[in-house]
């Protein structure tokens, strides 16, 4: 197991104003990645984080296919599946207790038209690895510099100012001036940078209060031959959410009336009791944390005020039915990143940053909706539903046999909730930072549900098994330092030329040549015949011509041109 990082703030110098090009608030998964991904561009930043260390509470766990192929892209996907949940693929089962009655269960087995859609679509798997074991690896890897990171350091304030802003931060109860040309904040769903900026939520009310329990427990006797990813009991009482953390780590969610938590009644005492009502049994319970959150479905009307950007929980919160939650703040970062260097290293102007929101809100809202549809898909039988169920279970209104059968119903109509790759790969934004070649999306019967690859412009670039130098490689590990041409042996010279003389500088790639497609599968992919596509750093398609053109160094510069220049959608 990875140990937390922290690092001691330096002591500020009164009235000394330090200058960056980027401050990121907020050191949870998307201000660590957007982090990373700045340095990876030549950008410097300063992340400051109001905790002493990454987060010592499990929280967001589910880690989708878009974003372990990011991870795969900074160098950490293995490191990731390595701290991940062995039990991650286990079923999902409606019990009693525990240790109790079995009501209703859904197992992850696919069919095998849908195992080999899932092989084919990515090179890599989601997973389920908790948010305080994935902090520690993106810390580490974001230390490498040039951003740096420092932790128990609160934002305070901020003052727009023509060129940037000028924040206020406090550590050690003194106070540091820190001028930047971008504020981003990536601080969660009560974001300090979010009211400082005078911006409110959107959305529905709250859905439910929640009480999360992390506590370390050993119930290997009831999951060591049946693997679990979570369990919800039915309850008259205390129904509860649990989800297996890996090893003997368990997070115990149950939801309370009110909208305030008095933390002090939740002592390891009581939550110890909580734990084990839902387990059935007197185990022994080593409570780690409690934290408090609302589950809510909102979103930012506004991403960027001038200077001052929201990234993650900060601009969006979903309910944590269908784990989009951390997943969307990670790929906000992947989409800002390269937006930011491309501005800073001179190759783009400002207009192209209004793209971020233009592409990433219709993403949030779609995620935000999708999960929304899950809560109410389940609303019978979780939280007040799961009470009510346990209620005319125990009244004996209802046999165990007729409700696990209503239970295993509803299981199987929201069997998507828990498989959703089109959402996870098959998001294309339709307006920003690229040029629409007039073609529509690939038709499919449920888009939650179906991913069929495209490179239709906006759309995430097809993944493709490919042979360089003797070795295979995804074509999505072609992509990530800069803008990539593909092209076939057709036109290479003519595309390599082209590519060779744009500012900025892309890179060529002739599929064929620079890489083998052993199965000639990359035209028909990616639909171009003798003509290119070009991606962008963030592996989105940025433009795409399906024959050759009369001048390819004047058309790809153009596409350039109007690209970087950015749109609002």
């Amino acid at each position: 197991m990875v140990d937390r990082v922290s690092t001691i703030p330096e002591l500020a110098i009164v009235n000394s104003v330090e200058n960056v090009p980027v401050l990121i608030v907020g050191g949870g998964p998307t201000g660590l990645v957007l982090s990373i991904l700045l340095s990876r561009f030549g950008v410097d930043s300063l992340l400051v984080e109001a905790d002493p260390s990454t987060c010592n509470h499990p929280q967001a766990h589910v880690v989708n296919r878009r974003t372990v192929e990011i991870l795969r892209s900074i160098g950490l996907e293995e490191a990731v599946h390595a701290q991940s949940d062995p039990l991650a693929q286990g079923a999902i089962r409606f019990v009693t207790s525990i240790a109790g009655e079995a009501l209703a269960s859904l197992e992850p087995n696919l069919d095998e038209s849908r195992l080999a859609a899932r092989r084919a679509a990515s090179p890599s798997e989601n997973t389920s690895c908790p948010q305080d074991l994935i902090e520690p690896l993106l810390a580490g890897k974001a230390q490498e510099g040039p951003g740096r990171i420092l932790f128990s350091t609160e934002l305070t304030g901020f003052e727009r100012k023509e060129d940037g802003v000028v924040a206020t931060v406090t550590a050690n109860g003194q106070e540091r001036r820190i001028q930047a040309r971008w504020l981003v904040g990536c601080d969660g769903a009560s974001s300090r940078t979010r009211d400082l900026a005078g911006i409110e939520m959107e959305g529905l009310p709250t859905l439910a209060y929640i009480v999360g329990i992390y506590c370390h427990m050993d119930l290997s006797r009831w999951v060591a031959d049946r693997p679990v990813m979570l369990y919800w009991t039915i309850d008259p009482e205390s129904p509860v959410t649990i989800i297996h953390m890996g090893r003997n780590r368990w997070s115990v969610q149950t939801a309370f009336s009110g909208d305030h938590v008095p933390l002090d009644e939740f002592t390891p005492e009581r939550c110890a009791e909580i734990v084990r009502r839902a387990v059935g049994a007197d185990v022994a319970v080593d409570v780690r944390s409690v934290k408090p959150w609302a589950m809510t479905a909102q979103t930012a009307p506004s991403w960027r005020q001038g200077p001052v950007f929201l990234a993650g929980d900060a601009a969006h919160r979903f309910p944590p039915t269908g784990g989009f939650g951390m997943n969307t703040g990670v790929q906000d970062a992947h989409n800002l990143a390269w937006k930011m260097a491309a501005v800073l290293n001179g190759q783009a102007g400002e207009g192209l940053l209004d793209t971020y929101e233009a592409e990433r809100s219709p993403v949030a809202v779609a995620n935000s909706e999708f999960s929304v549809r899950n809560v109410f898909g389940f609303a019978k039988v979780m939280g007040p539903g799961a009470m009510a169920q346990g209620q005319r279970l125990a009244a004996g209104e209802v046999t165990l046999e007729a409700l696990s059968a209503e239970i295993q119903g509803i299981l199987d109509a929201e069997a998507g909730h828990f498989d959703a790759p089109g959402l996870e790969l098959g998001f294309c934004y339709e307006n920003g930072a690229l040029i629409p070649d007039g073609t529509p999306l690939p038709a499919v019967d449920n888009p939650d549900r179906d991913y069929l690859p495209s490179a239709r412009p906006g759309a995430r670039a097809p993944h493709l098994w490919l042979q360089r130098d003797g070795e295979r490689l995804s074509s999505l590990d072609l992509y990530g330092g800069g803008f990539t041409l593909l092209a076939g042996t057709d036109q290479a010279p003519a595309w390599r030329q082209a590519a060779n003389q744009t500012s900025p500088k892309v890179e060529p790639v002739v599929i064929g040549d620079t890489a083998i497609d052993p199965n000639g599968h990359w035209q028909d992919l990616y639909g171009v015949a003798d003509g290119a596509v070009l991606i962008r750093p963030d592996g989105h398609v940025a433009w795409r011509s399906k024959h050759s053109v009369d001048d390819p160094g004047r058309e790809l510069q153009d596409a350039l041109d109007q690209i970087l220049r950015g749109t609002k959608g």
